[in-house]
């Protein structure tokens, strides 16, 4: 058993926070560097912290060494969302873990395939037609008003003025979210965080005026019948589910996506995506390995542990970092190239991403969002060609999701079908 390298300070004047946020990317790998080891010890939040850039170490924080840890976000984000599962001890979160799958588990895809089809069509049948499309401010779009029909029942063509009300609420209190980490104290005061509070209240007083005109047979109706135990649980569970986090998070994944098969150089990839089911599979698991949408997660140790051969100290809290993980030299070869086919390697699996958590605490919708996304995507590579003007600045910010700092613009080119081409053929031979 191991200590971390690293160095806490003293409380408050040893903090290492606002270097942190400011760049964590460049933060962890300049200690990694320093310490060489993909573990070591800082202070964030002014607490003790560990940070964990492997596999293995994230593999069993989040599975089973998990026992020993409480969920790190509750101080932050609870006065925002409320009670819900993100803060729950394990008992009551394998409980929410069951409701919450029973409604939008890999076992209700079929049924909502019809409406991520729609909606798909609706936001990217009609790229070609602008010269410069504003491709993150699309997708984001696109699931917003997947989260508000899903959650909510919403639907945004029917009725755009609420709809439209909804999500200024939401970006309101979204913006009160970011507000919170480096002094939860001095947030608490600012005018942001005090207006995501009235937002949050306006969504909530939204979401029960919904609750009450439920119509069979919906959405909705399999939220309420879901089985949580009181009216107000699942009220918080909706104010999480239609957040702006997880518009933010698909939008990221497709825009990466977007960007990572781009060009003319790019052209082979494209069109073997759209023949070759199993290749997209592989380009969009490499997009989550490199450009995953959350930076990582946060625990509390409540009893001395040992992770990945390190000794983790009661009352430590141990942050995981998605981006270091996905690049462990150890697991993955030349870690950061942009390799599909790494993917069909023998002994490479998907456990080895952490994009949507691990363990008992990993995301519940994640087949959900996984679908939305092969959606879209096979969508566009069976219609589409596109390529990135030069002059964009497309370095990555990575709080609070990560994206190009420039909101990138591309331009497409319609290209025909399979479907299209043996139609036309089949005309030109019966004409």
């Amino acid at each position: 058993m191991a200590i971390p390298k690293g160095r806490v300070g003293y409380s408050i004047i040893g903090d290492r926070s606002a270097e942190f946020y400011k760049n964590p990317i460049a933060f962890v790998n300049c200690r990694i560097e320093e310490y060489g080891s993909r573990v070591f010890l800082s202070r964030l939040l002014n607490k003790p912290t560990v940070f964990i850039g492997t596999v293995s170490g994230v593999k069993e924080l989040t599975g089973e060494k998990s026992v020993h840890f409480d969920m790190g976000y509750r101080a932050f984000l609870q006065p925002m969302f409320g009670d819900n599962i993100m803060f729950e001890v394990p008992i009551e979160a394998a409980r929410l873990h069951k409701v919450i799958h029973s409604i939008y588990g890999a076992q209700t895809i079929p049924s909502i395939q019809n409406l991520i089809q729609k909606l798909t069509k609706k936001h990217f049948s009609s790229l070609h037609k602008s010269q410069c499309v504003s491709v993150y401010n699309v997708f984001k779009r696109f699931a917003t008003e997947l989260s508000l029909a899903l959650f909510l029942g919403l639907d945004a063509d029917e009725h755009p003025e609420i709809t439209e009300s909804i999500i200024a609420l939401t970006t309101t209190h979204w913006h009160g979210i970011i507000s919170v980490p480096l002094s939860v104290r001095v947030s608490m005061f600012t005018s942001a965080y005090s207006r995501a509070l009235e937002a949050k209240e306006k969504l909530l007083e939204i979401i029960r005026e919904k609750l009450e005109h439920v119509q069979d047979g919906s959405l909705l109706q399999q939220m309420t019948q879901a089985g949580f135990q009181t009216e107000a649980e699942m009220e918080q569970h909706m104010l999480l589910f239609t957040s702006a986090l997880v518009p933010k998070a698909l939008a990221s994944m497709m825009t990466s996506f977007l960007l990572a098969i781009a060009g003319p150089d790019k052209k082979s990839s494209r069109e073997r995506a759209s023949g070759d089911n199993e290749y997209l599979q592989h380009i969009l698991l490499e997009v989550e390995r490199l450009w995953p949408p959350l930076l990582g997660g946060r625990r509390l140790a409540i009893k001395d542990c040992v992770i990945d051969g390190y000794k983790v100290p009661k009352g430590h809290a141990v942050v995981y970092i998605t981006h270091a993980a996905h690049r462990d030299p150890t697991v993955f070869s030349h870690p950061e190239m942009f390799r599909p086919e790494r993917w069909a390697e023998r002994g490479l699996d998907k456990s080895v991403l952490f994009t949507y958590g691990g363990g008992a605490r990993s995301c519940v919708g994640t087949a959900l969002m996984k679908t939305s996304i092969e959606t879209v995507c096979k969508y566009l590579v069976d219609h589409y060609d596109w390529s990135i003007p030069a002059g964009q600045d497309l370095s990555y910010k990575w709080l609070p999701v990560s994206r190009p700092k420039e909101k990138p613009v591309a331009s497409f080119k319609r290209r025909t079908s399979l479907e299209e081409l043996t139609t036309k053929v089949n005309f030109e031979i019966q004409s």
